[in-house]
């Protein structure tokens, strides 16, 4: 797969970009050009359908997508389209973490069996911190037991607790805080914490207190026997290269970890009202996105997976910089054949979600090549030599 256009974005900057936007006075914010963006990721990447959503200065100025939700019955990918979000709601998720210990209900360094009393201690104590830095030693989804994991993936869960029973009884991978292993297990015990220390269905906390004050109105959990309009379909290739529908999975085992359906326009909104301070005080908000890098270095440096090196690991969110030093904080997520990112510019003000409707994409290069080329048409360039 190629990625030569969004390559020249990320890495030559403001002179591919006149090259590719010489169009008189038209901006790349104009949603027009902003389509074209989106063709070129379906052209390159072989995704049915794509869309996106920005918002600048608090604003949304665009919400809209390209290509098919639905092949079988050519339904169009629309700013309306509504996919399984993957791991953004791990990110959506840990603002209601946040938020209740910004209310003083929690510490992030309490036990998990405080709240979860069904858990198994282990050999050293697994803190809500431990959770959100992925350095619990909890595991994470493991290739050894997909035949049985897959299996068990194909069944709803009634309760929380009873889908802990996939994972809970298992041993630590290492002692909690001595490495990083990404688990998407580790942050599912986010729904069972904030059921037991806010009294309410984690649904509907979410709903009252994160995606309803955000102005976020089509997220929800991922339940498949519900009607849910515009709802998109996700595509994997099969070895012959062939589109597929994506297998099904029932996410009812981990809705903190993987199960939030939502439209890129929604995800946008939850970064503006972050923003915009409508969900954390701003000293919760520089605590969630400040890098634990130095924190768990030895951890990381550590890892049992020698590729996950990740100095810029937050509170779930993932932070860094761009070329210019500019500051963004964003996740991706990946689930039954769909990708997205969310990437947000806190200073500049710029949030940016892209969504895709097929399992092999580099959604995150896409979403900060997109950002790139928002942030430079904010930005003036100097003619002087």
């Amino acid at each position: 797969m190629r990625f030569s256009f969004f390559k020249k974005v990320l890495f030559t900057g403001l002179g591919t970009l006149a090259f590719l936007w010489a169009q008189g006075q038209a901006t790349v914010t104009d949603p027009a050009y902003i389509r074209d963006f989106l063709r070129r990721v379906s052209a390159e990447s072989g995704a049915p359908g794509v869309s996106a959503a920005v918002a600048v200065g608090g604003q949304l100025i665009f919400s809209d997508g390209i290509g098919y939700a639905d092949l079988d019955n050519l339904i169009p990918q629309t700013g309306k389209t509504v996919h399984n979000i993957g791991s953004v709601s791990k990110a959506e998720a840990v603002v209601a973490i946040m938020q209740l210990e910004e209310k003083g209900l929690l510490s992030l360094d309490d036990e998990i069996q405080k709240y979860l009393p069904y858990m198994p201690r282990k050999q050293k104590p697994v803190t809500i911190r431990h959770l959100l830095t992925h350095t619990s030693g909890i595991r994470h989804y493991a290739t050894q037991d997909n035949e049985a994991f897959g299996t068990k993936r194909m069944r709803p869960y009634d309760t929380f607790e009873e889908a802990t029973t996939l994972f809970r009884d298992d041993p630590l991978l290492f002692e909690p805080g001595a490495y990083y292993h990404y688990s998407s297990f580790a942050c599912n015990l986010m729904h069972g914490i904030v059921e037991k220390v806010s009294g309410l269905d984690f649904e509907e906390y979410m709903k009252r207190h994160v995606w309803l004050p955000a102005g976020m109105l089509t997220s929800s959990f991922d339940v498949p026997a519900r009607l849910v309009p515009h709802r998109g379909k996700g595509y994997v290739r099969a070895a012959n290269g062939i589109l597929i529908n994506a297998p099904y999975e029932d996410v009812s085992y981990k809705y903190a970890g993987g199960g939030i359906i939502s439209t890129a326009e929604d995800m946008v909104k939850l970064g503006v009202a972050l923003n915009r301070g409508l969900l954390l005080k701003p000293a919760t908000l520089k605590k969630m996105t400040t890098p634990y890098f130095n924190k768990y270095e030895k951890a990381f440096r550590g890892t049992s997976n020698p590729t996950q090196v990740p100095q810029w690991q937050g509170l779930v969110w993932f932070v860094g910089q761009d070329q210019r030093g500019r500051s963004w904080y964003g996740h991706s997520g990946t689930v039954k054949g769909t990708r997205c990112f969310l990437i947000n510019f806190p200073a500049e003000a710029v949030v940016v979600a892209i969504q895709a409707n097929i399992g092999s994409i580099a959604i995150d290069e896409y979403a900060l090549a997109l950002a790139q080329l928002i942030l430079a048409d904010l930005t003036p360039v100097s003619t002087s030599k």
